[in-house]
């Protein structure tokens, strides 16, 4: 009818989890996956339990929301099974694989050998401006909203710390070990309800920084490893009992 105006179209909202993820990182990359970003933000679907282990990743439906062809998809899935998490079995396509309670007391044994060690050799080396990041961080991590908000920031403060320290292969094998590590941070978050205990280490380690005692703070890495490896550990158990 004339004067009548036509309603506009509202793009919808992204309706799931996964949608929502997505589209947040569309905008962020300026509407274009890599493989490299694909990886990025379906570890992250896992690491938040927008994937449940065990479940099945659909890959025309990744392709389409991804807006992407299979062979980066594909490329995504084997970097994240050598990662440890997603399983290729043949002709079953891409699920979502379980840590296991034998992974997670590797990795965290593999924590302990190499983070303490680290933070003794760092420790020395940081500045001021990094110790007061570091600060920054723990204020951010009081005030976080979500588990997956706090594991990030926990993931930052960590590796602000470790910095200064001239130790490649240890920082490799870190870096392999920092999907599991944000894993467990997100674990102890979600599955023990959200606290921040965690963030009581934190400050005990940034003290011994600050103090200038390499084995303090080497000490105080060491016991903040092992209070989250018992809590994770004892909800898997629990989890796995029933």
């Amino acid at each position: 009818m004339p004067g009548t105006r036509a309603a506009a179209h509202t793009p919808a909202e992204p309706a799931t989890p996964l949608q929502r993820l997505v589209a947040e990182q569309r905008v962020a990359l300026g509407g274009r996956f890599s493989t490299d970003d694909i990886v990025r933000v379906l570890h992250q679907a896992i690491v938040r339990g927008i994937f449940h282990p065990g479940q099945a990743l659909r890959q025309d439906e990744l392709a389409a929301e991804f807006q992407v062809s299979k062979i980066p998809l594909r490329e995504a899935l084997r970097t994240l099974q050598a990662q440890g998490f997603v399983e290729l079995p043949l002709n079953r396509g891409a699920l979502v694989q379980a840590p296991t309670l034998d992974q997670l007391k590797d990795a965290f044994e593999l924590r302990l050998l190499v983070e303490p060690s680290l933070m003794r050799t760092a420790a020395p080396l940081l500045k001021r401006a990094d110790l007061d990041e570091a600060e920054r961080l723990v204020r951010a991590m009081d005030k976080a909203g979500t588990a997956w908000a706090f594991s990030e920031l926990n993931v930052r403060f960590h590796d602000l710390l470790y910095g200064p320290a001239q130790r490649p292969l240890s920082k490799q094998i870190l870096a392999m070990l920092q999907g599991h590590i944000q894993r467990m941070s997100f674990m102890q978050l979600s599955l023990a309800g959200f606290n921040r205990s965690s963030n009581e280490d934190h400050r005990v380690i940034l003290v011994a920084c600050r103090e200038g005692d390499a084995d303090a703070a080497a000490r105080a890495v060491a016991a903040h490893v092992k209070g989250v490896r018992r809590i994770v550990l004892a909800l898997v158990e629990r989890q796995a009992g029933g």
